[in-house]
């Protein structure tokens, strides 16, 4: 008989994050953390009722294979499958066709000759096992369920089987059950990282914290050296609101990918920045910006294009959060390190740079070097309505109220920049004691936005300071 391949596949699953910063200082954080390798095996299993036996007319042929097997030489192991008509093969060999096809990738052709090995011994216990496995690969997982489980019914329940059924139900949702069969993984096989790394996402997306806590710091106590372990330890801080603890695991971690000279993931390092500008220590996340601006360099989507864009978004979520809570020094700091990168800005981004360049100069008393900003920004991004409401007040500070209303009236255009451009246009007209024009523009106001109490009273008082006039 000839012995049945081992056989390996691996998966992948996304675990992707984001920072989330808003204008009232506060954000949504996570870690970025490497898509997990899942690598599952398919073992030999003892012989019985469930293990197909070769016919004898098949002899000569399992000859022929037993080197081409012993060597691994699945190509050539195909070559041999190619020349015979599945129909006429055992339930054995379109077992063992199946499983070359799997090691070559090939699944589409790996689910058919599984399936007719099943139609000819539909307990094939191994045929569940490596169809189970195309369908994972395929992230057709109620199918791998139900033939993981049919494997298990068969009396192949070995540390792999449940690891395996225990994935497909952590990618189904079903957190109980990927928490017991990750444990009975453990249970067999007690050093298997995979099968912690796995308890430890099904103990996280269950929202069982202290269980994941005590795990993952058993984790370290064993590998302190682990970057990732690091990252995933920060990730569970920020989910149980331990910001501090979230930030000195990313240091860590970060400290362990410097030492091992491992390219920083982007989004961690906005995320460590984040972090100390809500602690308070916005001089290093400075530093940090400053010393990875480089990693935010990409290629565009266009492998013919050797031009290069810079992704900038975060850092954008960055410069709003110290413009909102004033932090002058550590914004002046970043947009001096921005400089360099200019060309490979948008003019989206572009635009929204100069605005806070003009913020800055606005709060040095620089007026000239901000109408410079603001100006370069509404080249750049003629809809950034905040460029243009900016503008249009250092207009009005200046005396200069026909571009002020210029100004204003642009940003009228902008639904988002509507009602503000309408209160500031009418305190001008106010300041100019034109009270006709500043009532028409508060009654546009209520009219977006009925529930502004504050606006009723100006309106009243309006009308009286009308009707004296008259």
């Amino acid at each position: 008989m000839i012995k049945n391949l081992t056989v390996c596949a691996v998966l992948w699953t996304s675990l992707s994050s984001s920072v989330f910063a808003t204008t009232d200082g506060t954000a949504e954080i996570t870690v970025n953390l490497a898509a997990p390798k899942w690598e599952f095996l398919l073992k030999n299993i003892a012989s019985g009722e469930t293990q197909a036996q070769l016919d004898s007319s098949e002899s000569s042929f399992a000859k022929e294979l037993q080197p081409l097997l012993a060597a691994q030489d699945h190509k050539a192991v195909e070559q041999a499958f190619s020349q015979r008509d599945i129909e006429q093969d055992s339930a054995a060999l379109r077992q063992l066709r199946g499983q070359v096809l799997i090691s070559l990738k090939q699944y589409s052709e790996a689910e058919v000759a599984l399936k007719s090995a099943l139609q000819l011994m539909p307990d094939l216990a191994l045929a569940h096992r490596s169809l189970s496995m195309v369908y994972m690969v395929n992230k057709e997982y109620l199918k791998a369920r139900t033939h993981l489980k049919k494997s298990i019914e068969l009396g192949v329940a070995d540390a792999q089987v449940y690891g395996q059924l225990a994935f497909v139900n952590l990618q189904l949702k079903q957190g109980a059950s990927a928490i017991a069969g990750y444990q009975y993984a453990l249970f067999l096989e007690p050093d298997n990282l995979q099968w912690k790394q796995g308890l430890l996402y099904a103990l996280i997306n269950a929202q069982a914290f202290s269980q994941a806590q005590a795990l993952l710091e058993g984790m370290l106590m064993s590998s302190p050296d682990n970057a990732e372990l690091w990252l995933q330890r920060g990730q569970l801080a920020l989910k149980q609101g331990l910001s501090l603890q979230a930030l000195s695991s990313l240091e860590s971690a970060l400290l362990l990918n410097d030492d091992a000279n491992t390219t920083h993931d982007p989004n961690n390092i906005i995320t460590l920045a984040q972090l100390h500008i809500q602690s308070g220590s916005a001089q290093r996340a400075i530093e940090l910006l400053d010393n990875n601006l480089s990693l935010f360099l990409s290629k565009k989507s266009n492998p013919k294009d050797n031009n290069t864009r810079f992704e900038v978004q975060p850092i954008d979520q960055i410069c709003q959060w110290l413009v909102f809570n004033q932090r002058w020094q550590p914004l002046e700091q970043l947009l001096t390190a921005l400089a360099p990168y200019r060309k490979h800005t948008s003019s989206y981004f572009l635009s929204r740079f100069d605005v806070y360049r003009s913020k800055l100069a606005l709060h040095k008393g620089n007026s000239m070097k901000a109408e410079k900003s603001l100006m370069s920004s509404v080249n750049a991004d003629p809809t950034n309505g905040e460029a243009l409401l900016t503008l249009a007040k250092l207009m009005h500070s200046k005396k200069r109220s026909a571009q002020a209303v210029q100004y204003y009236a642009r940003a009228q255009g902008l639904a988002a920049f509507k009602e503000r451009a309408l209160l500031g246009q009418a305190q001008l007209e106010i300041d100019r004691q034109k009270y006709s024009d500043a009532l028409r523009l508060l009654r546009k106001v209520i009219q977006l936005n009925p529930a502004r109490q504050d606006v009723l009273a100006n309106i009243q008082s309006l009308n009286n300071l009308v009707r004296n006039e008259s």
